[in-house]
């Protein structure tokens, strides 16, 4: 079995590609990890591949710094790098399950309604609150 769980930053803003072939568009969405590893400061840079909806979802929801947890299968590969001529091998996460891991952002706080800072609160849920 294939399965590894990360969870950590993106690096930066996920990149995003859309090609066509004869088989229809393929979506692909590419984004790096950082990811803390267990007891140490140290930091492993983890590259996720994530396609279809789930490329779509990286492309409108995930930017630079958010924090999620990718479950994926890895995958290597190599290539000829063109300069040198050299093997480079490469390792990826490619992305089954992505959810955000962070704490939800807040909305904006609405503004007080009276003049001396505090809200006015509606008379149904004043049995509600826990002290008056």
């Amino acid at each position: 079995m294939n399965t590894a769980i990360i969870s950590g930053r993106l690096v930066r803003d996920p990149g995003y590609n859309e090609t066509q072939n004869e088989k229809g568009l393929h979506k692909i969405a590419k984004f790096v990890l950082a990811v803390r590893r267990n007891y140490s400061d140290d930091v492993s840079f983890i590259p996720v591949k994530a396609f279809a909806k789930k490329a779509e979802f990286v492309r409108d929801y995930l930017m630079q710094g958010t924090k999620v947890m990718v479950e994926g299968e890895i995958v290597t590969g190599s290539y000829d790098n063109k300069e040198t001529g050299k093997k480079v091998y490469t390792t990826e996460l490619f992305a089954d399950r992505i959810e955000f891991a962070g704490a939800k952002v807040q909305e904006k706080m609405p503004e007080p309604m009276e003049g001396d800072g505090f809200l006015n609160i509606p008379e149904s849920m004043e049995e509600e609150m826990p002290f008056r």
